[in-house]
């Protein structure tokens, strides 16, 4: 979104357009109007936040270089197999099961 700086204000300078159904509409007004707000400002404030949430969940972590180091002994290092481990990695989950 281009934002151009104005003295003290935000200037919009891009628009987005959308199509959306009769009931998302209707959604998005009856929540805008709980939040008492624009209908408008609802969608982009919400949807700004969700975008900004998954561009953070995309960035490259950094590490110290401790922090590096135990990473790649854990690697290097995988713990020993046992019984219990066996059984646990064998076992279906409940997203498995039918």
């Amino acid at each position: 979104m281009s934002i151009i700086q104005h003295k003290h204000k935000s200037i919009k300078a891009k628009t987005l357009n959308l199509r959306v159904t009769e009931e998302q509409k209707s959604a998005f007004e009856q929540a805008a109007m709980i939040k008492q707000t624009k209908v408008s400002s609802f969608i982009l404030n919400n949807a700004y936040e969700t975008a900004q949430e998954i561009i953070r969940g995309q960035h490259i972590m950094s590490v110290s270089k401790n922090q590096w180091n135990a990473i790649c002994y854990a690697l290097d290092h995988p713990p020993k197999s046992n019984l219990a481990l066996r059984k646990l990695i064998k076992f279906k989950s409940v997203f498995d099961r039918d």
